[in-house]
């Protein structure tokens, strides 16, 4: 059974609670963050904050909160992608809320709408949401998730509220994860090393293959990279060949580790740091320039949009050599 409990995060909770508490219902919310921050867990948060039946919301003890955390709550719809990509099709799924969205509750006062990762969805289906996030009925909850707010239109974001999920401390993390996940020390220490405060991140690196790799590779890259290695970063990331969930997952790291350089030379903290191979920045901050640093932090979103889009995995992967090579000269 899944929890109420938001670790960290306050000003996100904070924000909603007295929304909710003054009756100010948010009929549009978007949430954005990185994966594994807690942003399904926030909507649930939301979810049972507007369906509880007690005055202190969400109790996590009567029958309706019991409903929500095992996941059976008819007026708190998970809206399931139904495309393998985990994308939405207009029809099918968007459209298909906006038709449903217009009957009563089955139970409560609100029906609450999840649409979660509507970043791997293009972004002009968002239309389909509008007439219902503009004239929402008064039962009507719409939540929507994305790593960025940027992933979403203009006229989606002046409709709605929107709240951001951060990192917790490492301290947050290792309290949370010593208490809840049942892993060794040594297992919760490598992957807030390689993690940080991204506990749904740690709990992933605990229990996947892909996930430590793609941190291994996108270390290796990075120290390639600060030795202007062209050869040995041709070579790093050939290892990511044919393997288009583990080349996604390192272009999001190295995103990370290009970021935490350019704080380094911008003369930020370890504690800024978000990345998972703080040498390796560090490397990259001491070997190249703030230009370079700022020019690299472009390159992996725009190879991550060119996989996402389907394009040759091998012909990408060699353009991002080649454009690194050009940017660090």
């Amino acid at each position: 059974m899944k929890s109420f409990e938001i670790v960290g995060n306050k000003n996100a909770l904070n924000a909603v609670s007295s929304m909710i508490d003054a009756g100010r219902i948010p009929h549009g919310v978007v949430i954005c963050g990185k994966s594994g921050l807690g942003k399904k867990t926030l909507a649930l948060y939301i979810a049972g904050k507007l369906l509880c039946e007690q005055e202190n919301a969400p109790c996590g003890k009567c029958r309706t909160c019991k409903m929500l955390l095992g996941g059976g709550h008819p007026d708190f719809i998970r809206v399931a992608p139904s495309l393998k990509s985990g994308a939405y099709k207009l029809e099918e799924d968007l459209r298909g809320v906006v038709s449903d969205a217009y009957i009563a509750p089955s139970e409560g006062k609100y029906k609450v709408y999840l649409i979660a990762d509507m970043d791997k969805t293009p972004q002009g289906s968002q239309n389909a949401l509008l007439k219902l996030i503009e004239e929402p009925p008064d039962h009507t909850v719409v939540i929507l998730t994305a790593s960025a707010k940027e992933y979403f239109l203009p006229t989606v974001l002046s409709r709605v509220i929107t709240l951001g999920v951060s990192p917790v401390s490492k301290d947050e993390c290792r309290e949370y994860l010593t208490k809840s996940c049942g892993r060794s020390g040594d297992e919760i220490e490598s992957a807030i090393t390689a993690m940080g405060g991204n506990i749904g991140a740690c709990l992933s690196f605990m229990d996947s293959k892909t996930l430590p790799k793609a941190v291994g590779v996108a270390r290796d890259i990075a120290l390639c990279v600060s030795a202007k290695s062209e050869y040995d970063i041709l070579m790093q990331f050939w290892r990511l060949q044919g393997n288009k969930e583990l080349a996604l997952l390192c272009l999001s790291l190295l995103s990370e580790i290009f970021r935490d350089a350019v704080m380094l030379r911008m003369g930020m903290g370890k504690d800024s740091l978000i990345g998972c191979a703080n040498d390796a920045s560090a490397e990259l901050a001491k070997k190249l320039s703030d230009t370079r640093l700022s020019q690299l932090c472009e390159i992996p979103e725009k190879y991550t949009a060119s996989i996402i889009g389907n394009s040759n995995l091998t012909l990408c992967l060699n353009a991002v050599v080649a454009d690194i090579m050009e940017r660090i000269g």
